[in-house]
């Protein structure tokens, strides 16, 4: 009976948290054909968004690369390179592109970059004498255009194989966003098991 009971609570619990997310989500415009994929690779993924993870929730896409390092990293949409962080740990070589639209879309654990970026960030470390910087070029100093290869996929920082780690944020607010709201969805063939069931605030602080 009371198996039967908890059941019933956790179902109605579900359903409770499934509606909210879906009405804060429909509450909300996100273009769902202004973006391009990352990467010319059939969409997989190694790691969603939302994700549990040891002490924080997954905030991005981990797009797979087949393992392999090199694979060439493709701008989304028109923008410019606002923001280059390079870091022992954590996304080790990472990209920020702010876009027209209000979202900027982020990339970590890369292998390398174009020339131009490679030549700003190897300027920065000597001027810092550090290998770990964090800089934002000018505004409209490195503009790229939508499907632009500006860098090269890779297993920088705290990663434990190659792959992409893909973010589209809020420019003002620098909350993340699911990036599959913008139509880059992964086809998904695998039906859901539920194994367990947790709640988090929806309305938290942005990772």
């Amino acid at each position: 009976m009371i198996k039967k009971a908890l059941t019933i609570l956790l179902l109605c619990l579900a359903y409770y948290t499934t509606s909210t997310a879906q009405a804060i989500i429909q509450s909300k415009f996100y273009p769902t054909d202004a973006f391009r994929y990352p990467l010319n690779l059939p969409p997989s993924t190694a790691g969603s968004f939302g994700e549990l993870r040891p002490n924080h929730f997954h905030s991005g896409l981990d797009f797979k690369t087949n393992q392999r390092v090199g694979y060439p990293i493709y701008a989304i949409m028109d923008g410019y390179v606002s923001r280059l962080r390079i870091q022992y740990g954590g996304f080790g070589r990472a990209v920020y592109i702010t876009h027209p639209n209000g979202y900027t879309s982020v990339y970590g654990h890369l292998d390398r970059f174009s020339p131009e970026i490679e030549k700003a960030v190897r300027e920065c470390q000597e001027q810092d004498q550090s290998y770990e910087v964090d800089f934002a070029p000018l505004a409209g100093q490195m503009p790229v255009t939508k499907g632009q290869q500006f860098s090269w996929a890779g297993n920088a920082g705290a990663s434990a194989g190659p792959h992409l780690h893909f973010e589209i944020r809020d420019t003002q607010t620098q909350e993340t966003i699911n990036p599959q709201l913008f139509g880059l969805t992964i086809p998904d063939q695998v039906p859901p098991v539920i194994s367990s069931i947790a709640t988090y605030h929806l309305n938290g602080a942005p990772f």
